[in-house]
């Protein structure tokens, strides 16, 4: 069994050829819901947040062996920035990095960034509290590094990755406020040869900063 989750691990950052469609997909995605979003600014509604920035902690479950389960867990922290467009939509841009060591004791270590971009709606039904969900696409990039007592090495990959789910945000005060709890499925497409795929699960918390009327 250890054997074959480094071996997968190891499909999962070994060197494969860099997605320049997908990360220049989002970088340009990116500026045009940003120019989108500074344009519309002006014309939000009285409800609606201008500019937000936050920062969390985040919590990922992974698993990279397709079939049984070889899940392991990854931590690290995020950064976004969002722009109100329009009622109650907003554009995003998150960026988080997480990593494991010694995975299920396989030697291997895995650090991954995803960097995707996207619309999230903000139901705003208190003057407070902030239900939100959201769907982002972008790219991502696996690194690492494994052992065993007859063979050492290192990789990297670059994927495409995408963000699907929603949280709750509480304003603590009219500019900051606390990410209760955001869960989101976190989807990766690495070579691991067999289905390609990677279906993660990200639990995120944190706190934020909003500027403009809300």
């Amino acid at each position: 069994m250890r054997t074959k989750i480094r071996a997968s691990i190891h499909a999962y950052i070994k060197d494969t050829t860099h997605m320049r469609s997908t990360v220049r997909f989002a970088v340009l995605f990116g500026i045009l819901i940003a120019g989108t979003g500074l344009g519309a600014a002006p014309a939000l509604a009285q409800d609606s947040p201008t500019f937000a920035a936050g920062a969390s902690y985040n919590f990922v479950h992974s698993n990279a062996p397709p079939g049984s389960c070889g899940c392991f867990n990854m931590n690290g922290g995020s950064g976004w920035v969002s722009i109100g467009l329009f009622h109650h939509f907003s554009a995003v841009a998150d960026v988080g990095v997480q990593y494991a060591g010694n995975i299920n004791g396989s030697g291997v270590n895995l650090t991954l960034t995803f960097y995707v971009f996207g619309p999230r709606y903000n139901f705003l039904n208190s003057e407070r509290l902030h239900p939100f969900a959201e769907a982002l696409v972008g790219g991502s990039h696996a690194s690492g590094s494994f052992s065993s007592a007859s063979i050492s090495g290192s990789g990297s990959a670059n994927a495409f990755a995408a963000l699907g789910g929603g949280g709750i945000d509480f304003d603590v005060t009219r500019h900051i406020g606390v990410r209760a709890i955001e869960a989101d499925y976190f989807f990766t497409k690495y070579n691991n040869g067999t289905n390609d795929h990677q279906n993660n699960l990200r639990i995120a918390a944190g706190i934020y900063f909003r500027f403009g009327s809300h």
